[in-house]
């Protein structure tokens, strides 16, 4: 078959997902053909293949108290559809994000400045002189 040959896919999916995809191909400038190809693509020639592990995957491991691990397992029955992997994933971009937001706001705030010291040649005016006649 010609590297340029083009076929046709035809596939329902949810149309929460469909809404999500819709979104995301008119932030980005593509199209749906685009968008499923790519798709399609990464799943089919996933990126780093080491030792049959997709290394552009990393696993983080952690143990946690087992009261904080019932209370997870207690949400995520309550959150049908979530997966652990999902609320973990949600959990540390959402900290991500605030930081990054934190940080950003941070960096935008203006330096504050001391008050100068008005220059020896500049001429007081009169309550200043007062109080500096006071003083003396």
């Amino acid at each position: 078959m010609p590297d340029n040959e083009m076929k046709g896919i035809t596939v329902k999916v949810d149309a929460q997902l469909h809404a999500q995809v819709k979104e995301y191909i008119e932030a980005h400038g593509m199209t749906m053909g685009e968008f499923v190809s790519k798709a399609l693509d990464s799943e089919l020639h996933p990126p780093q293949m080491r030792g049959g592990v997709n290394m552009a995957n990393r696993t983080l491991a952690f143990q946690v108290p087992e009261e904080l691990f019932d209370r997870i397992k207690d949400y995520l029955n309550r959150h049908p559809g979530l997966t652990q992997r999902q609320f973990m994933l949600g959990l540390i971009q959402a900290e991500l994000d605030r930081d990054m937001q934190q940080t950003n706001e941070t960096n935008q705030q203006p330096e504050e400045t001391e008050e100068e010291e008005p220059d020896e040649n500049e001429e007081l005016d009169e309550d200043e002189e007062e109080s500096m006649d006071m003083s003396m």
